[in-house]
């Protein structure tokens, strides 16, 4: 059975709808915009993060989590994991708002530890693993990896959990 998909799926956004005063709404959906047509219609991953890093600071709390999620899942990988991991060790409020209300509860609901697979080479210092080994199998494959590690989390250090394209991501930024 085959795990990896090359193509996205739709994933669900949080849909939590803040009541923020008409002029932050606006100004979060200006700014969104912007992110889905570097994507959307530019095809353009760089210019979707530089969009998102310039304006981050105009979102309100609740949408910079959001869309931080939405720009992980396009533009994350390990080459700019440590701005990533920069973005997500955030004090500001609200960053319950990165996960979505099923993946939250998709991680209350594993036991404490579990296990987590991440395929990767030497000296990695990525943030991204799943629970599923047969993903991280796959991965190996795909991408030429040397290994797969493994290793035992509790939840208190996982930032999130992302259910999509049966990858099961978990992100540990500490």
């Amino acid at each position: 059975m085959k795990l990896f998909s090359m193509n996205n799926e739709q994933v669900p956004m949080t849909r939590r709808y803040p009541d923020l005063p008409g002029k932050v709404l606006r100004r979060d959906s200006e700014i969104a915009k912007k992110v889905i047509k570097a994507w959307d219609v530019e095809h353009d991953h760089e210019k979707l993060l530089q969009i998102f890093l310039k304006e981050s600071k105009n979102l309100s709390d609740e949408r910079y989590w959001e869309l931080l999620r939405t720009v992980w899942v396009l533009c994350g990988h390990l080459s700019n994991v440590d701005l990533f991991r920069k973005l997500m060790q955030s004090t500001r409020p609200q960053k319950f708002y990165f996960s979505s209300p099923e993946d939250a509860k998709a991680l209350r609901e594993l036991p404490d530890p579990f296990e987590v697979f991440r395929a990767c080479n030497e000296n990695d210092n990525g943030i991204s693993w799943t629970t599923s080994k047969e993903y991280a199998e796959e991965y190996k494959q795909m991408y030429e990896k040397e290994k797969v590690l493994s290793m035992m989390v509790y939840k208190k250090h996982v930032f999130a959990y992302i259910r999509r394209n049966l990858e099961d991501e978990i992100l540990i930024i500490s």
